[in-house]
């Protein structure tokens, strides 16, 4: 940003419809991350053993692996509102199955299977078309700006529904959690209708031009997309292991597992937009590496016995692992994709996280039986270091594309 020339950062009116479709992802995500932490200690506070809670809460990623494919050719043909719009039916839908009759955690646990099949739907569907309408919303010199806004609206649910769903949980039961995220969830829809979309055109950043992606069944594939998919795939597998045995373990410790949900958010919030700006201007490769090496001294501390200000040191690294890894390999994704595929892209994008996290959850299940947390959490030091290996092998990454000075200028 040049001397003397006010912030573009975000800039008014011309930003409001990004604003206002950023505030509609945060309610809407609470149809998710309203239950991250409130479902594995309901269902551990009842009896039901570890590798179970694992297994209903992996199911959740399970679902969303195929429901990612679908999803990004509907984002292709019909646009990112309505499958948005498409991801919230799920989410209210998958709170309903908790607020039928009978249902609690001691008893039957298919409804917390059936809620976690349309928390993966919804997932699958509203972060992947909500990241596809942001070249909508602001310049194509703005993207790392932008993709890493919207992401930080999706983080904030993570910061504010885990604290919120548990303190009332402690004084209600989980059917509370639910009618508190079905009112969040009816709220963001109703911001997203409304919500006017920009006409901003779509420019691909980067040398050369991208042609045209091959299809299958509706769904874009390009060969540029699977570097930047594989790092993350093996950078998330450790958080499959901590959203499905981390609370309960805390708890039995006397630990405040909240307080590492409201760490890892409020350090992912404070680092998401600078690292947007970051890799606007400098090689990826150094944010990808920085974030990797934050998120492998916390799996190590959550190794270690749990107390409270462990795990807000360990909430700290992971939050800021995450800023920096994820908004470069966001970037990546769409400079290496046309306007016609960029659905599929964050579809694919969706689909290699919740992979991780199925192997992280349900895959870490077998490992936690045997040896504990600690084992599996261990394990996922590998995927880490391979994900490092992946992103050198990129030299996209390495190198970064080729920037307009003045476009990054008047930035």
């Amino acid at each position: 940003m040049s001397r003397g020339r006010p912030s573009r950062a975000l800039a008014v009116p011309e930003d409001v419809p990004m604003l206002r479709f950023a505030f509609a992802l945060f309610a809407v995500q609470a149809g998710f991350h309203g239950f991250t932490a409130a479902l594995p200690l309901a269902l551990a506070r009842r009896g039901v053993p570890d590798p179970q809670i694992g297994l209903i809460v992996g199911i959740a990623a399970l679902v969303q692996i195929p429901a990612a494919f679908v999803v990004g050719a509907l984002i292709d043909r019909f646009g990112g509102r309505r499958i948005f719009a498409m991801g919230g039916v799920a989410y209210l839908a998958g709170t309903a199955s908790l607020l039928l009759p009978d249902v609690e955690p001691s008893g039957a646990l298919w409804p917390f299977a059936l809620a976690r099949v349309f928390q993966g739907i919804g997932l699958a569907s509203t972060l992947p078309a909500a990241l596809s309408l942001v070249p909508r919303l602001v310049p194509s010199s703005r993207q790392g700006f932008g993709l890493a806004f919207m992401g930080s609206a999706h983080n904030l649910t993570l910061v504010v529904l885990p604290p919120v769903s548990l303190a009332v949980l402690a004084g209600g039961s989980l059917g509370d959690v639910a009618m508190l995220v079905a009112v969040l969830v009816l709220s963001g829809l109703a911001l997203a209708v409304g919500a006017p979309l920009g006409r901003v055109p779509v420019a691909t950043i980067g040398p050369g031009p991208i042609g045209v992606a091959r299809r299958r069944f509706g769904f874009a594939m390009r060969s540029t997309w699977i570097r930047p998919l594989s790092v993350m795939f093996l950078y998330v597998m450790h958080w499959g292991v901590v959203t499905a045995y981390l609370p309960q373990r805390a708890e039995a410790a006397g630990a405040d597992v909240g307080l590492f949900f409201v760490a890892d958010g409020i350090s992912i919030l404070l680092l998401r937009v600078p690292s947007g700006w970051l890799v606007d201007r400098m090689r990826p490769i150094v944010l990808v590496t920085a974030g990797l090496v934050a998120t492998a001294v916390a799996v190590m501390l959550l190794a270690q016995s749990p107390t409270t200000p462990i795990l807000v040191v360990a909430g700290v690294l992971t939050g800021a692992g995450a800023s920096v890894v994820i908004t470069p390999l966001l970037v990546e994704l769409s400079r290496r994709s046309a306007d016609a595929d960029r659905g599929s892209a964050f579809s694919l994008f969706s689909a290699s996280l919740a992979a991780a996290l199925v192997v992280g959850s349900i895959g870490a299940a077998p490992i936690v039986a045997a040896a504990g947390f600690e084992a599996a959490i261990l394990t996922t030091l590998g995927g880490l270091f391979l994900s490092a290996l992946v992103a050198l092998s990129d030299e996209s990454l390495r190198r970064g594309p080729g920037r307009d000075p003045a476009a990054v200028e008047a930035w």
